[in-house]
């Protein structure tokens, strides 16, 4: 029988820190789509934290018996066998076997099967489970169990992500003044990123913002105005993006924005939601930028520089045409 563990899990609670990398509502919707696809009464994300196993999401359904918060310590639940051996767990009939006699989930709950998978930080220590539990005996295809090891792999990128912020930033990832990705930052974090949207047959769009007249209204106003133009036009791409897209300062008053894009559409969006974040914003000087886009599909290897220029291209154009229209 599993032995539970004698101490909690090294890790605070999540939940109790304020951590806007994170999409809780995505990973909502992540919980409650499995739950329809293995038409389960119950799907959760679980962390292993210093509570003991603790339900961070948990499917929106009747039958679920646990909702988010709801802890369980040293019992002998499924949970603690995947986090303990960073491994899968699939238990088709736990009546069937006499490990799980005393699991509250089983005797309690009835959750006779369950699917588990164990959700990792970047460095490779257990971060909890993702896991479907149900009260009948269940037979999943193998289709099905890499369906769910897809979406694991989503969470895994924003805990990536989530990692990234807070812990690599004394590596020198984040611009000092705009506190979003510098050119390092982004250049590193291009790479899992091009890997997940391959996995997930995604596809991505770099953006590629050149503020207008940028060096003039330095000269003009100075510095501070002009970096207080930097800041705020960080802030609005920022807002204006989701948590796993990636933001970044490249270099002046340039900066790439990486977004996942169900087409080229999605560019026109941004573009307006961008102009009416601006239009709102109370600095003395309005901000005006240029900007291109370089698509890349499922599958494509393209390299950085070679998108950089597509997107630079495409900025250019843009920019000498508002300059032929203001001398119309």
């Amino acid at each position: 029988m599993l032995s539970p563990p004698r101490a909690p899990y090294p890790y605070s609670s999540i939940l109790e820190l304020e951590i806007e990398e994170i999409d809780w509502q995505r990973w909502q919707k992540l919980v409650n789509t499995v739950a329809d696809m293995f038409n389960a009464p119950a799907t959760f994300i679980n962390q292993a934290n210093s509570k003991g196993i603790e339900v961070i999401i948990a499917s929106q359904k009747p039958e679920t018996h646990y909702q988010a918060g709801s802890i369980d310590l040293n019992s002998n639940i499924y949970c603690h066998q995947v986090v303990k051996n960073s491994a899968k767990l699939y238990v088709r009939d736990a009546k069937l076997d006499p490990q799980w006699s005393d699991n509250p989930e089983y005797t309690e709950d009835n959750y006779v099967s369950y699917l588990g998978l164990p959700i990792s930080w970047p460095d490779g220590s257990i971060f909890g489970t993702l896991c479907v539990l149900d009260t009948k005996v269940t037979h999943y295809s193998q289709t099905y169990i890499n369906a769910l090891a897809v979406i694991k792999e989503v969470i895994d990128s924003d805990l990536r992500h989530l990692y990234k912020e807070n812990q690599l930033l004394t590596l020198s990832y984040t611009d000092p003044l705009t506190q979003i990705y510098n050119r390092r930052g982004f250049e590193d974090l291009l790479i899992s990123t091009q890997d997940l949207a391959q996995r997930l047959n995604r596809q991505l769009i770099l953006l590629y913002f050149d503020l207008d007249q940028f060096k003039q209204a330095n000269d003009n106003y100075g510095h501070e105005i002009g970096d207080e133009i930097l800041k705020t036009f960080a802030k609005m791409l920022k807002i204006n993006s989701r948590s796993c897209d990636l933001v970044a300062r490249w270099g002046g008053d340039e900066f790439l924005v990486l977004i996942h894009a169900e087409n080229e559409h999605c560019v026109e969006l941004f573009n307006h939601r961008m102009a009416q974040k601006l239009s709102t914003c109370s600095l003395s000087q309005d901000i005006q930028y240029s900007f291109g886009y370089a698509v890349l599909k499922p599958g494509d290897k393209t390299k950085l520089d070679t998108l950089l220029k597509t997107a630079d291209r495409c900025m250019y154009l843009n920019k000498l045409a508002k300059k032929n229209l203001s001398s119309n």
